[in-house]
């Protein structure tokens, strides 16, 4: 199984100033193994930047991609398209399962290595 397979949480870069802004953008679960949603969070540039893109109640957990990554991309497309990175003070959205996913490169982050103990 692939690293990226595993991981529920990236690193991406949106739009913004210069060559655009790094976020980490992290799969929200409702329960085990149903996604909620999807949480951007910055800390670059002006202050934090912190929106997330949400499943709505009344979508069935059928239609919501269940691999993190899958869903990930298909928020951060639709983002993008919604220009969501600039929007932070409306709150949160919902995610629209028509929204192209987007295919720049996303790196797993956590997850660490099995059997290895975090230093502290």
């Amino acid at each position: 199984m692939n690293k990226v397979a595993e991981s529920s949480s990236f690193l991406c870069t949106l739009p913004g100033a210069g060559k655009g802004i790094a976020y980490h953008v992290a799969t929200c679960f409702a329960t085990a193994g149903h996604p909620s949603g999807v949480r951007f969070a910055s800390f670059v540039g002006d202050g934090r930047r912190s929106f997330g893109v949400m499943v709505a109640a009344e979508l069935s957990l059928d239609t919501v991609p269940q691999n993190s990554e899958t869903l990930c991309r298909l928020a951060i497309g639709q983002a993008i398209r919604d220009h969501l990175y600039e929007k932070t003070r409306e709150g949160d959205s919902v995610l629209d399962l028509h929204a192209v996913p987007w295919d720049g490169e996303l790196r797993p982050v956590g997850g660490g290595v099995p059997g290895r103990a975090r230093a502290r």
